[in-house]
């Protein structure tokens, strides 16, 4: 892949990222608070979250007995610390490259991608107009830029041929069913970030992205994100991320906040996609339970299915 380094972003994409974060808030399609700124083809078994209202050791009593890849203790486990989370949150973890299928837990099953997208959306670009694309691609992952990834988005067309050529890359992924957003939905918000992504084929594409031509480059910039993508499985070392956040329509400004990572581990790669809407409605409350899941996973990381390409 032309411009890239396979293990981290040149010097001078750095610098243009560090010039960035100097210069202005990361933001993604909607504003976190600036507080924050300085800081192959798979089977879904879903194992829904029980009544919220009822006591946590009823609720854990109603997970399903067997998931594919998943103990019983470590799913009942991970039920467990989702049903204590204060909000909707959905998970889904699958192996790299792997025959086991990913598996989705909690009540939040889908939503829409916000700046997760901005992943294949960056892959598009490098296929279509290659090392032209190198700076915005760094910044639209690395500080999560949304005029960057409007200019990428420019570089392939008009929006219907830009829609076209970011869902190709989606197929080539594993996600079979996703169809990227072309026109503007929502007034101040970018078309392809109000993409609907379910987190089951954002877990599809995110188990075969490390396995896909030009994806190393994109993948390191991931593992070198900005303050405001700091959360969640962020701290696991090696670990490559893309958060994605905004308000709701209606809930009142309440926000959504999602990641989508690649981790590694001795025995192999997990795949893993998650989303939050918090009951306080804010990026930082969102934020917050996604540090509790990232908590989880990093206490069973080496329980957890792994693959390899």
């Amino acid at each position: 892949m032309t411009g890239f380094r396979a293990s981290r972003p040149s010097a001078l994409a750095t610098a243009i990222v560090c010039v960035a974060l100097l210069s202005a808030a990361c933001t993604d399609s909607g504003d976190p608070p600036a507080s924050i700124s300085t800081s192959t083809s798979t089977t879904t078994v879903t194992v829904p979250s029980p009544n919220p209202s009822a006591d946590p050791a009823t609720r854990t009593s109603a997970i399903a007995s067997e998931v594919p890849g998943f103990s019983r203790r470590l799913t009942q486990s991970l039920q467990t610390m989702l049903n204590e989370q204060p909000g909707s949150v959905g998970i889904a973890i699958g192996p790299v490259n792997g025959t086991t299928p990913a598996q989705l837990f909690g009540d939040l099953p889908t939503e829409v991608s916000w700046s997760t997208i901005k992943v294949p959306l960056a892959l598009a670009a490098l296929r279509e107009v290659g090392a032209v694309a190198q700076s915005d691609i760094n910044l639209a992952i690395m500080n999560s830029d949304n005029a960057a990834a409007e200019r990428l988005w420019g570089m392939l067309g008009t929006p219907t041929e830009a829609a076209a050529a970011v869902t190709d890359v989606l197929r080539s992924g594993g996600d079979t069913t996703t169809v990227v957003q072309s026109q503007k939905v929502r007034a101040g918000f970018t078309a392809f970030g109000q993409t609907e992504w379910s987190l089951m084929e954002q877990a599809r594409f995110a188990s075969q992205l490390p396995c896909m031509p030009d994806s190393a480059g994109v993948l390191a910039l991931m593992r070198e994100v900005g303050g405001t993508q700091q959360w969640g499985v962020q701290s696991i070392e090696g670990t490559a991320v893309k958060g994605g956040w905004g308000p709701q329509p209606d809930a009142e400004g309440n926000y959504l906040v999602r990641q989508m990572a690649v981790i590694p581990t001795e025995s192999g790669d997990v795949a893993v996609t998650m989303a939050a809407t918090p009951d306080k409605g804010t990026f930082e409350d969102g934020t917050a339970v996604l540090d509790d899941v990232g908590a989880w996973i990093t206490e069973h990381l080496d329980e957890l299915p792994a693959g390899q390409c």
